[in-house]
């Protein structure tokens, strides 16, 4: 089966390919507010040299608003246009694809202020095991968040003393890139059974925006 994968829900805008479970391709920018201006081109260059795909595999978020709506309405649009189905996945999920086997690893994404997104993984194949639902985190990780466990942190909370010290004082940064072909291949055992989404039913995941606020009271 062939499957073409995006993703633009975090730091970096990927377009991936994978060909009978092989990677075939893999497009990164890092500038994911320019997603518009590389996605369409990316994707014409993969179907010009290895043909239309059989299904499609999108990163659904959590993740930035409008990178998210950006890889949601393509992934509908050329279903749509193609006839083929289309699968949405954990944007999260497919970043912990990269995780070194036997390890756990809190991958982090929109960072603003004290809000963030996260997902808590195991690495296993042929997919991470989610160890907790992937969440909106505002200050703190809940309480039943493991700190004092080994794992990686990804994503931007890795990149200061204070934000792994909140993922506990094992906690270790990590460097990895969320790759289309992680989302295709993500997807694609859903796919081959026959499970997947429709251009029409393939909605984004916000979980709910990161820049959580607290009622005062007295204004419900």
């Amino acid at each position: 089966m062939k499957i073409l994968g995006i993703d633009a829900s975090g730091p970096m805008l990927a377009v991936g390919l994978v060909l009978d479970q092989m990677v075939a391709a893999d497009f990164m920018w890092i500038r994911p507010r320019t997603a518009g201006s590389h996605l369409v081109p990316w994707i014409e260059q993969i179907v010009n040299e290895f043909g239309r795909p059989d299904a499609i595999a999108c990163g659904i978020g959590p993740g930035s608003f409008t990178g998210v709506r950006i890889a949601v309405t393509a992934a509908k649009a050329l279903a749509y246009a193609w006839n083929i189905p289309v699968k949405g996945v954990s944007s999260l999920q497919a970043w912990a694809m990269q995780i070194p086997l036997g390890h756990r690893a809190l991958i982090t994404t929109e960072l603003r202020g004290s809000a963030f997104y996260a997902g808590y993984y195991q690495a296993a194949r042929p997919q991470p095991t989610p160890l907790m639902p992937d969440m909106a985190v505002n200050g703190s990780l809940p309480d039943a968040f493991p700190s004092d466990t080994a794992l990686y942190v990804v994503g931007p909370l890795s990149e200061t003393s204070a934000g792994l010290g909140m993922a506990g004082p094992l906690a270790r940064p990590l460097t990895i890139a969320l790759l289309g072909s992680s989302v295709a291949l993500l997807a694609q055992t859903a796919l081959i059974e026959g499970h997947s989404d429709t251009a029409e039913t393939l909605a984004p995941f916000y979980g709910r925006p990161p820049a959580i606020t607290v009622a005062t009271p007295g204004t419900e």
